[in-house]
């Protein structure tokens, strides 16, 4: 089909009773061209006459039409028109799991993007639990902090898990980190049970995100409905120790108008002795259609919450009693506000604007005795450490679909973006209260007695990606981004002068320091892909990447760990080469090849010449390997059943990561830290009409918290193995003709006892056990006007 023979296909979109139909989305399956119908539920967009069309709407079948001249009215029938039956009978949507289109509204994903589409997944949403949430992604290694999804730790293909700070963590496409690049420490994690999707992006799409090396993660919170002005949801769940989960949402749109907002209230006693916590979650969001091809929304979202601190474990502690808890004085704190603007333009059917202004005002604080699990908590006086981070910033994208040659069978899409970033870290560390209570005030806010430090840093950046589809098969992009990058420091610490036999102190310093560095950074990367079918592709992705070093971790003054104040940036590329598809309706899958090279990478490893830990560039390290996923739906492929679904699920990773130079010889060759070689999670699901239930097991081999890869532990339990694991978690879901949902789950049902990680200082430090078996109930009720 030669693109310069395209023509206008239009229309207008209606309901069973005459209505028509505003902000339907179309899809022009045949060239992967969108629109949405106007206020009058008319249409146009490009293609040729005999192209299918699929036409979505909350509410509404899903209808696709090969489309003629006789289309000029296109009617949808509603959820309550088809029945239960019929709405399940959309079979491509059994898939939980899915790939993203190659573009998609200001966004190009190069076709090599994944979704974990919420709607369809079963697990235990309310508590988050990332074992199901994330269980059809590849190559994710998993730290389970918390039993309450209060904060989620992934890291991808040999990175750090810690707080997901290897990802570009977003919502709704906007930063929701500590700060981009000096603390990109996510803290906040929107629920489960108000997200649409979730996407994860890696390769050179990446790059128009940011320079990390996993690439990004994008939590989208689901749109309001579009038919109703009114629809009231509450989602209420109880569970073992205490847990009680309430989400509660109304959401609407009149005319041009659209709101939402929602509230979360978790509580729960947890799964080990002090560790009960709470948590508020508020979002809201207001928008408008100016004109049918001009939108606005203004989101504001707000998160709290306390919970106490159970400390870690020693190895010996560990066997003993996993629930035990040695700290009852320790509290953590995390107040998060942030808020954001988007403002979207179509000035054509092929061209696109959007800009996203976007701040944050939020603070996290820790207290208690962080002392070494070997040390008794003393009582007195309790060491807080805070943080206080304020940032803003601005990011303008503009997508132009275009043909290069009339004539030809090209089509392309470019997209030219720019970002100014600017924030500011205040960190503290100093002495607070006594006693128990979570009283989180300095003794001396004016001369802390450990340090205080302001961290400014500006980021600006341009990028520009551009994807070329060349015939029927080949697909090209490459993209470039541009980063400059100011940061800095500015502040005091003291140091004390201990007498060798008594420990009395002799003397104490001030030491003030300022630090400021400046860098340009150009990033690329390319890819292509090639369709060996309808459904199935080969693809293969180069990117370059960077990581700034973590100011916020030099001056904090840890028992457990030295830092090297000599760290430098870290810097590296990823290259993946793949092979995925879709056979039919019954099978979906993809395997992949990748490699990262990770260049003076930042860990943890016992100082030479001492018995301290050092957190130091320990060397360049590179990480390759397999990762494989498959589901396959034994029903569908040998019966045309709509009402029953039996699949089986394969997530499969193989992680070859070793450091292959480093400034201490004895950690050449030695494998990285917190990489698990082999992480394999399966699950097997059955679908009757409304009835949906599934079993899955997750396991991880052992992995090392050092470069050392010291297998036997240390006293403090800092430095050791973390062992290799295996959990079971069950779940099933049954959904009423109306209103209700009803959801129920028992995790690791077998009980096991394990930990995903040995902290070097809160929430521990040491062993941190994950939970034991727990189980829950949710009841969902759903009614609109």
């Amino acid at each position: 089909m030669a693109l310069s023979s395209w023509g206008q296909l239009s229309g207008t979109v209606m309901d069973t009773k005459g209505g028509t139909i505003p902000g339907v989305r179309i899809k022009n399956m045949n060239a992967d061209i969108l629109c949405d119908a106007d206020l009058d539920g008319k249409f146009k967009l490009k293609g040729n006459i005999g192209d299918t069309l699929r036409f979505s709407m909350h509410g509404f079948d899903t209808t696709y039409i090969a489309f003629d001249k006789s289309n000029k009215t296109i009617t949808l029938m509603s959820v309550q028109d088809i029945g239960e039956v019929n709405v399940i009978r959309k079979r491509l949507a059994d898939f939980d799991v899915g790939y993203l289109p190659p573009i998609k509204g200001v966004q190009i994903y190069t076709g090599t993007g994944q979704i974990i589409k919420l709607d369809r997944l079963n697990g235990a949403k309310s508590a988050a639990n990332p074992r199901e949430m994330f269980a059809k992604i590849p190559g994710l290694n998993i730290w389970e902090s918390d039993g309450a999804g209060i904060q989620i730790g992934i890291g991808g293909r040999g990175l750090s898990p810690n707080r997901t700070a290897n990802f570009n963590t977003r919502q709704n496409g906007h930063d929701i980190s500590a700060d981009a690049l000096g603390y990109p420490e996510s803290y906040y994690t929107p629920p489960f049970e108000a997200l649409e999707s979730v996407e994860i992006i890696r390769g050179s799409a990446a790059l128009q995100f940011g320079t990390q090396f996993g690439g990004l993660l994008n939590f989208i919170i689901k749109e309001p409905p579009t038919t109703t002005p009114f629809e009231f949801t509450t989602r209420n769940t109880v569970g073992t120790y205490g847990y009680f989960g309430t989400f509660n949402r109304i959401a609407g749109s009149k005319n041009r108008f659209f709101y939402q907002v929602y509230h979360q209230y978790k509580r729960g006693d947890g799964y080990r002795e002090n560790s009960e916590f709470n948590q508020h979650q508020l979002f809201g969001q207001i928008g408008y259609h100016i004109t049918e091809r001009t939108k606005v929304r203004l989101e504001y979202t707000h998160m709290n919450y306390l919970a106490r601190q159970a400390g870690g474990l020693s190895d010996l502690q560990f066997e003993q009693n996993p629930r035990q808890s040695l700290r009852d004085r320790n509290w953590f704190n995390v107040n998060w506000n942030t808020l954001a603007f988007h403002f979207d333009h179509e000035f054509s059917d092929q061209a696109y604007l959007n800009v996203r202004a976007f701040g944050m005002h939020s603070s996290r604080k820790t207290l208690g005795f962080l002392g070494k699990i070997t040390q008794q908590d003393p009582g007195g006086a309790r060491e807080m450490l805070s943080g206080d981070f304020q940032n803003a910033g601005v990011e303008a994208r503009f997508l132009r679909r275009y043909i290069p040659n009339q004539g030809k069978d090209i089509r392309g899409a470019v997209l030219l973006g720019g970002r100014y970033y600017q924030g500011q870290t205040i960190a503290n560390q100093g002495i607070a209260t006594d006693g128990n209570d979570a009283d989180f005030t300095y003794q001396n806010p004016n001369d802390l007695e450990g340090s205080s430090f302001t961290y400014p840093s500006q980021n600006a950046s341009l990028f520009a990606e551009n994807i070329l589809f060349i015939g029927k098969k080949l697909t090209l992009n490459a993209g470039v981004r541009l980063e400059h990058i100011n940061s800095g420091s500015g502040g005091y610490y003291k140091q004390y002068l201990i007498h060798p036999v008594n420990n009395d102190t002799l003397n104490i310093y001030t030491r003030t320091d300022s630090n400021v560095v400046s860098r340009q950074v150009p990033l690329f990367g390319g890819g292509l892909s090639y369709k060996v079918s309808k459904r199935a592709k080969l693809y293969t992705n180069f990117t370059q990447n960077y990581r700034a070093i973590n100011f916020t971790d030099i001056r904090v003054n840890n028992p457990n760990v030295v830092v090297d104040s000599t760290m430098r940036d870290e810097y590296g590329y990823t290259a993946e080469l793949g092979f995925r598809g879709m056979k039919k309706d019954y099978w979906i899958y993809d395997i992949a090849g990748f490699y990262v090279f990770y260049g003076d990478k930042i860990g943890l490893a016992p100082k030479p010449g001492t018995v301290l830990k050092e957190r130091t560039n320990i060397g360049d390290a590179r990480n390759f390997g397999v990762e494989i996923f498959s589901e396959f739906d034994f029903v569908k492929a040998l019966t045309d059943s709509s009402n029953h679904s039996l699949s089986l699920f394969v997530n499969a990773a193989y992680i070859n990561a070793k450091y292959i130079r480093s400034k201490e010889p004895n950690f050449v060759d030695k494998q990285v830290e917190y990489v698990s070689p082999v992480i394999l999670k399966s699950g097997l699901r059955y679908r009757y009409k409304t009835w949906s239930f599934q079993v899955q097991g997750s396991y991880n081999a052992a992995q090392f918290a050092d470069a050392s890869n010291s297998v036997v532990p240390s006293g403090d339990a800092v430095i050791g193995e973390v062992p290799a694991y295996y959990v079971f978690d069950m779940s099933g879901r049954y959904t009423f003709p109306k209103y209700f949902q009803v959801e129920f789950g028992v995790n690791n049902f077998t009980n096991q006892s394990y930990f995903t990680r040995r902290a070097t200082g809160y929430p521990g430090p040491g062993i941190l056990p994950s939970d034991g078996i727990t189980a829950y109930v949710t009841v969902q009720f759903k009614i609109s006007k």
